[in-house]
């Protein structure tokens, strides 16, 4: 269990502020005050207590969570200009997350919640970058994907296990996270803003996906980041799929349908583009020349026509819901969870309705 000092510092990296800016939020307190909270030097009094918590946007109660989250070799698909305290906040808020999310998921009996189990895909051995392909189709067999859509990528990789984390409010520069959590459990992160279309969303959570299971493969030599890529959009549109969409070779691209394709498969049409220029559809040149026609047109940064949608993951307040139906926790305890107003949740777990329950 984390000791207060650990807790009060992991809340102040989430809310993105200083010690002093704690102090001035939490005043009249001083910096020396709360770097001493910090290493458990001091313990606040109940007031202070209550002002940090105020401060922090956190229950009182969270200082003395009983669930403890380590991670293990997090990275980012970051632009370069997001700043450490940014990371550090953005890392924060993940452990703070996945606290409360081991916390419900523990209230059930074993077997109950999905567990993650290291795909037999691990066990390739992959030399150039063009092994992914095969990687890919073998965790699309193994979870039983078919060469379908993946209509919903949120739900399919927590059916699996994997925690799938979309932050709001967080700077624009981040992309995404990935990381184990207590050693075994995989973590990706992406935006879960309107702002973000969900093609980018849904490529960017396959490259963090990527980026946790290819490093328990047997991989030398071979450039990481173009590897996660590959598997992202192999992972989205099997080759098999590919094929029958576009043709074995093109002369020629027709953007109307490549949005056509956006829409059905949720990756962008850059990212198709880029695909039928890995597998041999057209040359590199052409490829060249495309994404030359996408810069000059903005494409690059926005895409035309209507945006695929974000997803969102429901599993977590799911979960909460049910520990409350089924008596596991109070509506109370559910609020401190979901972290929402307690009149707000009673509002959304207001039925069944004395009809519905007299039925």
């Amino acid at each position: 269990m984390k000791s207060f000092g650990e807790r009060l510092k992991q809340a102040r990296a989430a809310a993105g502020l200083s010690q002093r800016d704690l102090a001035e939020a939490a005043g009249p307190l001083s910096a020396n005050a709360i770097s001493k909270y910090e290493r458990d030097l001091m313990e606040p009094g109940s007031d202070v207590l209550r002002r940090l918590a105020a401060a922090l946007r956190v229950k009182t109660g969270y200082f003395y969570r009983p669930v403890q989250v380590s991670v293990k070799c997090p990275a980012y698909r970051k632009h370069s200009r997001l700043g450490k305290r940014q990371q550090h906040s953005v890392e924060a808020r993940i452990v703070e997350f996945l606290e409360r999310y081991i916390e419900v998921e523990e209230m059930f009996e074993p077997g109950q919640v999905p567990t993650f189990e290291l795909p037999d895909a691990c066990g390739m051995d992959i030399s150039e970058v063009a092994d992914v392909e095969e990687f890919a189709d073998r965790l699309r067999d193994q979870w039983e994907l078919g060469a379908d859509p993946i209509a919903n990528l949120c739900e399919t990789l927590e059916d699996q296990g994997v925690k799938v984390i979309l932050l709001d409010d967080v700077d624009d520069q981040f992309d995404g996270y990935s990381c184990w959590a207590n050693e075994q459990i995989p973590v990706v992160a992406s935006r879960g803003d309107a702002a973000l279309p969900g093609d980018r969303q849904r490529f960017t959570l396959a490259h963090e996906l990527a980026h946790l299971l290819l490093e328990r493969t047997k991989m030398e030599g071979v450039d990481v980041e173009r590897a996660c890529h590959r598997f992202a959009a192999a992972f989205l549109v099997p080759r098999s799929a590919v094929f029958p969409e576009v043709g074995q070779r093109r002369d020629g691209l027709s953007y109307v349908e490549l949005l056509s394709l956006k829409q059905k498969w949720g990756l962008s049409m850059s990212a198709w583009v880029r695909r039928m220029a890995d597998l041999g559809i057209i040359s590199q040149g052409q490829y060249r020349s495309a994404m030359k026609q996408f810069r000059s047109k903005g494409w690059h940064n926005r895409e035309p026509g209507e945006q695929v949608e974000p997803e969102r993951t429901l599993r977590f307040e799911r979960l909460v819901q049910r520990a409350v139906a089924e008596d596991l926790i109070s509506v109370a305890r559910a609020a401190d969870f979901l972290g929402k107003p307690l009149i707000e949740v009673r509002k959304e777990m207001g039925w069944p309705t004395a009809e519905v329950a007299e039925a």
